[in-house]
């Protein structure tokens, strides 16, 4: 049964690497072929592995048909319409401190389960994340409202090394994102349009919503109520980004989520108190001495398990440790023995089936990892962990598994969140102890009792902030560390993973016969540790960047790259030579904080091991082109911003002007435009009727740069410009002609023109859009002039992050959606 449930297992783990979800009849084959295995008697046990993929791959069937056509074409049209449903997402209050005017203008955000679309009852609901501004009503869980949307279609940035927002909507069976459009005039509609008018339809909230609202008024001002509101609901919202950077530096973000560790001290002290009362308490009745008071501990066990899982919006980690409970009461009660490899197969079995697409999470990998890992240790160190007093047991036991803990989880943590910290065991063995024993255990009294007795709930509350205050001190000087986290490159990522296959294989699979087995590779790990991040440039690693694996990765020997990123409706190219960089635009920056440079060209820069850039050039300043610039500054060394308007940065910049020619590593670049006068710096000598014609255009007013290397293949840039800007460019250069060209203004219908394509005569083109943007760029026309000219259209939108590189044998594209990520989970 062991290996049934394995290849089970590995069955739905292979089929995420499919390029596309298969059709009706090919999952029929995949059955047929499945049941024909099962019924061979030789191979039965294998069949698990074709029962696994057709169960994950009927699931993504069912998830990307579950949108009727109508509403789909709807979408695609950019049409608003009216939703009916259920909010399914826990909100927070606005801050007390906001003004009226900031309270309005914050966004909403919650997931909406829709069962009717334009008043026609679904046959199967769905679910859609929307953003609702100005919100009419206070948006809370269980509410069902009538909604006036615009919706998308799940879709989300695809570059290498940032997150992956469609599989994160994918795991949360999000089927479409959108949001609400607030009518202006509501006196003023007609009746028969009644049904675009957003409503309250039923103002029930859930039990859950109601007591957060009433712990949050409850607790009083303090910096740790968010930490507190995390401990007790899963609510991580009101998180600061303090709080992140302080978590994150000492690799105690896991503390914080509502996990097995919170459900299982929960369950393991509610059964062992009510075990302690019904021992010492008189029960003379004979009816109560015939009672097995193991069944009432159980039963109250169980039930402040499933309670806390609920308050905690029964996350996957709450779900792993509920059934690995139940599985493990049932197994006692029954009187079946199971063993802990068959306990976990079995748990993973049933959280697959009833959360398919868990299987392509983080907290999934990290949780079910964890807990082999504790298995794994208590098996292997159990000649040590059994012998002494209970403290001396208890202590060697805390040692051992957060030492194996933090060792182990260095290399999976490195591989999802590009970082490690390497004060996480001194974080964790003060930490973990700490929150279970005092911290946890008092802000779940609290909310318990606060029904009650909301005057002993809040000395619960206080007492819970008290003691996290003093580990936050603790925690904050580990933080504040030089060498607390190191951020890590792709290739820092690979050997810290076969580092930790190593040390995986030496501890737990090979004989243990003598302890220097173990003492020897974990000095083994630290000492690697210590010389490969500690001090990270030393000629090791220089010359392991010189011959960087990363090159290999999907590219073969490269001389230059265009790193052409998807950043929506906005522009940002990477042109990379010898570990070198010049970044063309930094993408948009929003009010909302989120910006393209944080979200995008950092964590690839990040991935690729590049900390610093050579030059920035905007090219002009509108915001979808130079509003991640603030950001990158911050976050990365620049030796020389190239712009021609001053505002946008705080140091001095220089110029991009006709006739401007610098080489670097190897590469020619070539300024075509603008012309001197018609830059900002240089127009301020002009009078005011001339600077308003200068000022005409800002998109015409593009940095234009002509890139080529000695084997004569060019690269165009063009920022925004215009068809004007395209003539006088075909005028300056007659024989103008390039390979790789970036589309003008992102495939509006004023540029592009077809002598200018003619002309240039590129093999390939690509635009930057966004994902059914408002404008629609790139335009139909547009398509179809460079259908017609026989370019190649590569569109950022469809294919996500394109990487061209440019060597000896020409040009090789490579996209994310067909080459670097080619996985139908993840766009």
């Amino acid at each position: 049964m062991d290996w049934w449930l394995l290849t089970f297992f590995l069955g739905a783990i292979l089929s995420l690497f499919l390029p596309e979800v298969p059709a009706v009849f090919q999952l029929f084959l995949l059955l047929c072929t499945a049941i024909g295995f099962y019924c061979h008697k030789n191979l039965r046990l294998s069949s698990g592995l074709w029962f696994g993929a057709l169960w994950l791959l009927s699931q993504a069937y069912l998830y990307q048909n579950q949108l009727p056509n109508a509403l789909i074409t709807l979408m695609q049209n950019k049409q608003s319409f009216m939703v009916e449903g259920e909010v399914l997402s826990i909100q927070v209050k606005s801050a007390t401190n906001l003004t009226k005017k900031q309270k309005t203008e914050a966004a909403k955000r919650f997931n909406f389960k829709v069962s009717k679309v334009n008043n026609i009852e679904l046959t199967n609901s769905f679910i859609i994340r929307l953003s609702w501004k100005k919100a009419l009503v206070a948006v809370e869980q269980g509410q069902v409202l009538s909604l006036n949307v615009k919706l998308k279609p799940v879709h989300g940035l695809s570059n290498v090394g940032s997150f992956n927002y469609v599989s994160w909507l994918r795991s949360h069976n999000i089927s479409a994102t959108g949001y609400v459009i607030n009518t202006k005039n509501n006196n003023k509609i007609k009746k028969d349009k009644k049904q675009y008018i957003n409503e309250l339809l039923n103002e029930q909230t859930t039990v859950r919503q109601q007591l957060f609202h009433d712990y949050y008024s409850l607790s009083p001002k303090h910096e740790l109520v968010p930490i507190l509101m995390a401990l007790s609901f899963g609510e991580r919202s009101t998180l600061t980004a303090n709080h992140w950077k302080v978590l994150q530096a000492t690799g105690t973000s896991h503390l914080i989520a509502i996990s097995g560790l919170h459900v299982g001290l929960l369950a393991s002290g509610s059964f062992f108190m009510v075990m302690i009362i019904i021992r010492y308490m008189p029960l003379n009745n004979p009816q109560w001495q015939r009672l097995n008071a193991r069944y009432l501990a159980i039963t109250i066990s169980l039930s402040f398990a499933m309670m806390y899982a609920y308050l905690a919006g029964f996350s996957l980690p709450t779900q792993r440790a509920l059934v690995m409970l139940l599985l493990y009461w049932c197994s006692r009660l029954l009187g079946i023995k199971f063993s802990a490899k068959r306990l976990l197969l079995i748990t993973v079995l049933i959280l697959v089936i009833i959360t398919p697409f868990s299987i392509f999470t983080v907290s999934f990998w990290l949780s079910f990892y964890a807990v082999v890992i504790i298995f794994l240790s208590l098996w292997r160190f159990r000649f040590y962990l059994n012998k002494g007093n209970t403290v001396v047991r208890f202590s060697k036991g805390l040692l051992i598994i957060q030492l194996a803990l933090t060792l182990m989880l260095l290399p999976i943590s490195a591989v999802f969140f590009q970082q490690i910290s390497l004060v996480s065991l001194a974080a964790n063995i003060i930490a973990v102890p700490w929150m279970s024993i005092v911290s946890i255990p008092c802000s779940l009294l609290s909310v318990l009792l606060m029904p009650f007795s909301e005057q002993l709930a809040s000395w619960f509350m206080m007492l819970s902030l008290q003691s996290l205050t003093w580990l936050w001190q603790y925690l904050t000087m580990l933080s504040e560390l030089s060498y607390a986290d190191i951020t890590l490159s792709w290739f820092q990522q690979a050997v810290l993973l076969c580092l930790g296959v190593i040390v995986f294989t030496v501890v737990y699979l090979l004989p243990f016969k003598q302890t220097r087995v173990v003492i020897g590779s974990v000095t083994f790990i630290l000492i690697s540790l210590f010389i490969s991040f500690i001090y990270p440039n030393t000629e090791f690693w220089a010359l392991a960047h010189e011959r960087n694996i990363e090159k290999q990765l999907y590219l073969g020997p490269a001389q230059w790259q265009v790193i052409f990123f998807d950043v929506g409706q906005g522009l940002s190219v990477l042109i990379k030579q010898n570990e070198h960089g010049i970044l063309y635009d930094t993408g948009a920056a929003y009010p909302s904080g989120f910006n393209m440079s944080e979200a995008v060209i950092l964590p690839y820069l990040q991935y690729i091991g590049m900390n610093k850039l050579d030059k920035v050039i905007v090219s002009h300043s509108d915001n979808d082109h130079a509003g991640g610039l603030a950001m990158l500054e911050n976050k990365i060394a620049i030796e020389e911003v190239i712009s021609n308007d001053r505002s946008i940065t705080n140091r001095s910049v220089s110029q991009c002007y006709r006739g401007k020619i610098f080489s670097w590593q190897g590469l020619t670049f070539e300024a075509l435009s603008p012309s001197p006068l018609s830059t900002p710096m240089q127009a301020t000598a002009l009078n005011v009727s001339e600077k308003q014609n200068v000022y005409k255009s800002k998109n015409d007013d593009s940095c234009v740069l002509l890139i080529s290397d000695k084997a004569g293949n060019t690269l165009l840039l063009t920022g925004d410009i215009s068809e004007k800007i395209e003539k006088r460019l075909l005028i300056n250069y007659p024989q103008l002609n390039v390979d790789i060209l970036q589309v003008p203004h992102h495939g509006s219908k004023t540029s592009s023109s077809q002598l200018f394509l003619r002309q240039l005569a590129p093999q390939i083109a690509l635009v930057s859009a966004g994902y059914l943007n408002r404008w629609r760029m790139p335009v139909k026309s547009i398509r179809q002039r460079y259908k017609d000219e026989k370019i190649s259209l590569l569109n950022s939108a469809e294919l996500g992050q394109v990487v061209v590189t440019i060597d000896e044998n020409g040009l090789s594209v490579h996209t994310y959606v067909n080459d670097l990520r080619p996985f139908w989970f993840s766009h």
